[in-house]
């Protein structure tokens, strides 16, 4: 009995597995960071401080303005600029720098906001499309702060893409990636945008369920 087709169509089908495994590890490649740490918070931490990030843990609050009242006060900002209202309140409510009349943008040591997510295996942060285009302005400080809390804790990529899209429909998110190589955003650029701007970032993940 002549098995030699048999054998020729094993070898195809191996060679074409092999060939589809391959072209699957293209698709949807895995960019994790050094950490493994099982709290997401500390995985994202370690991941994003890996790549020259600043990483500020807060419990409270309380203390969130009080370190941030602290990194002002110790790299001598005058001015901490915030185009979100929830935040600009925020800061008012907790008594944070009194002088803010003649402060805009283009003449503050820093600017601060929120995210959409922080995505702890790649180290990287997820922001909306507003939240890009602030960050984009030629006016942009050289000091990007973000807030951030357990709402904006994904494990990867794929599970805050699809929140995103299930809030912003059509839209495409952007990455904020500290890595030179912009592996994730290159991989992903029909669904994602690099988030251009200020390579100085701190994030104060406020230990908490939400900002209110």
């Amino acid at each position: 009995m002549d098995t030699s087709n048999e054998g020729k169509s094993g070898l195809f089908q191996n060679l074409f597995k092999s060939l589809a495994q391959e072209e699957d590890k293209r698709v949807t490649p895995s960019f994790k960071g050094p950490s493994e740490a099982e709290d997401l918070d500390l995985r994202f931490a370690e991941n994003f401080s890996a790549s020259g990030g600043k990483f500020v843990y807060c419990s409270s609050v309380d203390e969130f303005i009080n370190l941030l009242e602290s990194l002002k006060e110790e790299n001598s900002w005058n001015h901490v600029f915030s185009w979100n209202p929830a935040i600009k309140n925020l800061l008012e409510s907790k008594d944070f720098q009194s002088k803010t009349i003649g402060f805009f943008m283009d003449n503050s040591d820093a600017a601060i906001s929120d995210c959409y997510a922080l995505l702890a295996n790649e180290g990287v942060i997820m922001l909306t499309p507003n939240q890009a285009t602030n960050r984009r302005l030629t006016s942009f400080p050289p000091n990007h702060l973000l807030i951030a809390t357990r709402e904006n804790l994904h494990e990867s990529l794929e599970p805050a893409m699809a929140s995103f899209q299930k809030e912003y429909y059509d839209k495409l998110p952007s990455l904020l990636e500290l890595n030179e190589d912009r592996k994730v955003c290159r991989a992903n650029h029909a669904r994602l945008l690099n988030a251009e701007g200020t390579p100085n970032v701190f994030v104060f993940y406020i230990d908490i369920p939400k900002l209110d």
